[in-house]
C-alpha cells in the first residue's frame, strides 16, 4: 500500500468526514461516447426520436455516468486514479439522469466494515441533480 493511500484515507480520516465534493455534467454527445466504450446502444440511451416517446421522456444516461462524481470524490481522498481492488459498492438508482442534468456527489466516511480490520471504510454517498432531486445513493466499502 502506497504512503500516500495511507496518510489520505488511513488515521487522517475519521468518521463523518466529508470527502471532496465532485460534478459531471450530463450531456447526449457523454451518453454517445459511454455507449461506444460499453457497446451499450440500448435506444433509452443513445435514440434521441425514440425516447421521447418513451415514459421517460427522452434519453437517459447509462447508470455508471451519474455515479462518475462519487468514484471521482473516492479517488481524491485516496489519492489514487482508481477505486482499490476489492471495493464494494451497493447502491439505488432513484431517479433517472438525462441530457442536461449536472449531478453532484455528497460522499461521506461513517464507519469502518463491521468484521473487517480498520483499514476497511464505509463510505456512504448520495448523488443529486440540479434541482436537488436524488438521483442515487448507497454505501461503497473501500480497503485503505
Amino acid at each position: 500500500m502506497s504512503e500516500a493511500l495511507m496518510s489520505n484515507a488511513g488515521a487522517a480520516a475519521s468518521c463523518e468526514d466529508d470527502l471532496p465534493v465532485r460534478q459531471i455534467a450530463i450531456t447526449q454527445a457523454l451518453i454517445d461516447r459511454y455507449a461506444d466504450i460499453s457497446q451499450d446502444f440500448n435506444p433509452i440511451h443513445v435514440d434521441v426520436a425514440m425516447a421521447v416517446g418513451t415514459p421517460f421522456g427522452g434519453t437517459i444516461a447509462h447508470g455508471c455516468i451519474p455515479l462518475e462524481p462519487v468514484f471521482q470524490a473516492i479517488q481524491a481522498w485516496l489519492g489514487t486514479d482508481c477505486l482499490p481492488s476489492g471495493s464494494k459498492m451497493r447502491l439505488r438508482y432513484r431517479a433517472p439522469s438525462r441530457p442536461g442534468d449536472v449531478i453532484t456527489s455528497s460522499v461521506k466516511l461513517t464507519a469502518a466494515a463491521q468484521g473487517q480490520p480498520d483499514t476497511v471504510k464505509i463510505l456512504s454517498f448520495a448523488c443529486h441533480n440540479q434541482d436537488a432531486r436524488l438521483v442515487m445513493d448507497g454505501e461503497c466499502e473501500v480497503p485503505v
